[in-house]
Order: C-alpha cells, then structure tokens, then sequence
C-alpha cells in the first residue's frame, strides 16, 4: 500500500511535468477549495492538513499567508513534501502522523482539511476519521471525489457518496454542517451542454443536487 502511495504521489508531479505545472493545475482545480478556507479561516490562520501528499498545495496556502503543516504516515511521502516545500520556498512545515490518531495536534489549529483522504475507508472508519481530525480545529473541511474521478484517475478502493449521502455521514459524528458543494467540471458533452445552455443559477444547483462534478467539499464545525 505504501509503495503505491508514494509511486501515485510521485508519479502524479512526474505526468504533469514537474512541480510547476502540478502546482498551477492543482491551484487551479482546487480553487473552490482555497474560496472555502478563506470564507472560514483567514489568511494568518493555522492550518492543519491530513494526508498532505506531496505537499505542493500546502505550500501555495504557506505562500497565501497561512501557517500550514502538514502530515502524512508514511515517512517517504513526508520527506517528498519537504523537498517540494524547499522547491517553492514555503514556510509550510511537514510532520509524520497517523490520521487515526492526532493526539499530538490536537486543539492547536484553526482549520483542518483533508483532500482524498477518509474516502478510502468504511462509513464507520471515515467517520471516526473526521471525528479525530474536529479534536484539532473547531473547522474541518473535507474533500472526497465523487464517482465521476474516473475521468482523471482509475479508482481503486475509495467508497463513493452523493452530496447529501455526505453530509449525512458527517453529521453523525456530531458536527453541524457549514457548507457544503459539488466542485470541478466534467468534461463530458452533457457537462458542457449544461454549462453552455443554462444559466449559472441554474447550473450550479442542477450540478450540487445530482453531485454532476470531480468532487465534494463539505465544512463543519462544532454545533453552535
């Protein structure tokens, strides 16, 4: 499992031709995701990110004015994330960790995120997952793919949801839903017809009810 994680997060910087364009392709993409960090958390805030991957994101957020650090368990994709964080001269800092356990981080962020992260495990795992990660920020934020992944990578063992099915399984672990949206074109003809046809009031509701996008974004918090 570890060697193909690092050969999926190495390989995934090596097919876009090197940290930079990954970087402009993934600031991109993820545009929605840093609006949503920014509504909820401020520039200055501390961030906190599980399964950080190669680190790059974390890094463009460093560079955004946040205080990041990220995380991963498997000690080769940290000194992979550290290397990146070099390349772009960031201020992030990376750290070994187990998601299952965040004891040594706990209460000491403003937001935690993970991007494709709880979507591999069993309802029951992922939400003990989310859980951990509310005992280190009062914000989670988590991404999950929808079905519709297979239009940029094959899937292999994530546990797919709707919209609504995610937020459902959020909830259960006692946090109250702060926002929620389904992100990222398909390019597909009926994707593209919809955008070009309907109206953005229209096509953005159309697309969060039947999560028609790459993936889901859902915010939550302590319940007030």
């Amino acid at each position: 499992m570890s060697d193909r994680w690092i050969d999926y997060v190495r390989g995934g910087v090596d097919r876009a031709g090197g940290p930079v364009p990954f970087a402009l392709n993934q600031w991109s993409f993820l545009a929605p995701i840093t609006a949503a960090i920014a509504r909820h958390s401020p520039p200055g805030a501390r961030l906190l990110d599980v399964g950080c991957g190669a680190g790059i994101y974390s890094s463009l957020l460093a560079h955004h004015g946040y205080r990041v650090t990220g995380i991963d368990e498997e000690p080769r994709i940290v000194a992979f994330a550290r290397a990146m964080s070099d390349y772009f001269r960031a201020s992030a800092q990376f750290d070994h960790g187990c998601a299952s356990d965040l004891t040594k981080w706990h209460g000491q962020f403003d937001l935690v995120y993970s991007l494709g992260v709880v979507e591999h495990f069993d309802a029951d795992v992922t939400a003990e997952l989310i859980k951990e990660q509310s005992r280190c920020a009062p914000v989670v934020l988590i991404v999950i793919p929808t079905q519709h992944t297979r239009f940029a990578a094959q899937p292999t063992d994530e546990r797919f949801y709707s919209r609504s099915q995610f937020e459902k399984l959020v909830t259960r672990t006692g946090l109250e839903i702060r926002e929620s949206f389904v992100y990222g074109d398909l390019p597909t003809t009926p994707a593209k017809a919809t955008r070009w046809l309907l109206p953005k009031g229209l096509h953005v509701p159309i697309r969060h009810l039947f999560t028609y996008g790459m993936g889901i974004c859902c915010v939550a918090g302590c319940r007030r």
